[in-house]
């Protein structure tokens, strides 16, 4: 059975049997939280929904890497914490580079290749948290492809104005350059599975990113909310989507 629960009217879920006495016992939810009793539509206490049900405490044994985070972290997004977070908190894992998007939006513009300089630096960061995607591989054959094009198009322009018609060989540069465009898309939608995949389940925050932003404005997107998260590893609020 699948439990959900209710606090400031805000819902998170679902969860197992198993979750809910896992994070009961670690103090991120707790039993005066409302919850759905089995079958019926009111929200009572979760002390009386779960009854009498033993409540497993945390193993002591367990390695700090492997923990999940007892800082009071709901799906829905928002952290509930009395003390700021520290890294061994949170399991271990890295904190995000922490630049405001603002300012890479800003470095940019003086220095046009620096928003895909810090595209790496961003995947590198979601290649710790997630070594068996390959877009980083996806995003080196991307930036070759583009930069074969970018060049080859420019030479085009060149032979065209010497030649008076373009060379056949445009049609190849097209290619070259469209197929870095795809390559660069499909590397980037493939961080962003990883890194809703990584914090919906080893530290679920329920990190949802937009498609149509991940289109559009990837880089600036992805980093608006790696200072989200970033913030949160540092004093405990995450700030809402």
């Amino acid at each position: 059975m699948k439990y959900y629960i209710q606090r400031q009217l805000n819902e998170y879920g679902p969860y197992t049997l198993a979750d809910l006495q896992r994070y009961v016992a670690q103090g991120s939810i707790l039993l005066t939280d409302l919850a759905p009793s089995e079958g019926m539509t009111d929200w009572l206490p979760l002390s009386q929904v779960i009854g009498d049900i033993p409540i497993q405490a945390p193993s002591p044994i367990m390695p700090a890497a492997a923990a999940v985070p007892a800082t009071g972290v709901y799906a829905g997004g928002t952290v509930y914490s009395e003390a700021p977070v520290t890294p061994q908190a949170n399991g271990g894992y890295p904190i995000p580079p922490d630049l405001h998007w603002a300012l890479v939006l800003l470095i940019g513009w003086f220095c046009g290749i620096f928003p895909y300089i810090w595209l790496f630096v961003q995947a590198g960061f979601v290649r710790k948290l997630n070594r068996d995607s390959n877009f980083m591989v996806l995003l080196i054959a991307s930036m070759c492809a583009l930069v074969v094009g970018i060049f080859g198009l420019l030479w085009v322009v060149v032979e065209s104005v010497n030649r008076g018609e373009p060379p056949p060989i445009l049609f190849v540069f097209c290619l070259v350059l469209l197929a870095g465009s795809v390559l660069l898309i499909v590397g980037v939608f493939q961080m962003r599975s990883a890194l809703e995949q990584h914090y919906n389940t080893v530290e679920p925050i329920n990190l949802r990113l937009s498609g149509v932003m991940t289109f559009f404005f990837s880089i600036y997107y992805f980093q608006y909310n790696f200072t989200r998260i970033a913030n949160w590893k540092k004093n405990g609020y995450l700030q809402p989507q």
